[in-house]
Parts: C-alpha cells; sequence; structure tokens
C-alpha cells in the first residue's frame, strides 16, 4: 500500500519511456549547443576584466623603476614611462568599454576616475624626464 505523500506526488515524477521521437532529438541537441556554446557578444565584464589585467600587468612590470647595477641606483627612463603610460591607456580603454556595455557601479567609476588621473600624471611625467634628459649642462 502506498502512502498518501507518494499518491500525491506520482503525477510529478517524471516518466521516461526511452524513446525519443525526431523532433524531441533536435530540440535535445538544439538545446545542448546553446549551453555549451559561448555566446559571441561582447561582455562588459570581460572587458572590464581585461582592464583590470593590463592595469594590474603595467603596475607590476612597466611602471615600477629600473635597477642600475653599474650605479647601484633606480633609474627612470623615458621609454619605462612610455611603456607604463600605453598601458595603462590600454586598460583605461578596456575599462570605457566596459562603462558603456553597463559595467557601471560606484567601484567602476572610481577606478576609471583615478586612472585618467594616473593617465594625466604619467604624460606630465614623461614630459619633465623627456625634458630633463634634453637639457645640455653647460659649465
Amino acid at each position: 500500500m502506498r502512502s498518501r505523500l507518494s499518491l500525491l506526488l506520482s503525477p510529478l515524477k517524471p516518466r521516461f519511456t526511452g524513446r525519443l521521437s525526431a523532433s524531441g532529438l533536435a530540440m535535445v541537441v538544439a538545446m545542448s549547443m546553446t549551453v555549451v556554446s559561448p555566446g559571441c557578444a561582447e561582455s562588459g565584464n570581460d572587458h572590464w576584466a581585461e582592464g583590470l589585467r593590463l592595469l594590474g600587468e603595467a603596475e607590476r612590470n612597466d611602471c615600477g623603476l629600473g635597477y642600475d647595477k653599474a650605479t647601484g641606483q633606480q633609474v627612470i627612463s623615458t621609454g619605462r614611462i612610455s611603456a607604463c603610460l600605453e598601458k595603462t591607456k590600454a586598460g583605461l580603454v578596456e575599462l570605457h568599454k566596459a562603462r558603456a556595455l553597463g559595467v557601471d557601479n560606484w567601484e567602476s567609476a572610481a577606478l576609471i576616475e583615478k586612472t585618467e588621473h594616473e593617465v594625466e600624471k604619467l604624460e606630465s611625467m614623461l614630459a619633465t624626464v623627456s625634458r630633463m634628459t634634453h637639457e645640455r649642462v653647460l659649465d
């Protein structure tokens, strides 16, 4: 004798007979392809992640000072500043794309503003170091 609960739930149990019609098979294949294949549309989160990756890479590698073993000092050059500036600008472009695709919150706004100020400082630093390296010292 079956319990009352099993009698109530019996209409809810799926009943698979093992046979699948051609249209049912086509539906299963179409659904599996939809789930498995990645979307082709651009995602704001993808651009956000790429922007963060570029900014982190710039900070870790290109934006650091170079060490000169001969003099034992940290040195700065226009080449390093230019590389840092280009990588930072590339990261900023990705952050702007992410904002345009819907990643717009206080965190993204603050990071974009901070990065824009950093680009301005790097451009100023590049001009200053470039000017300093091309000046002639007259004694």
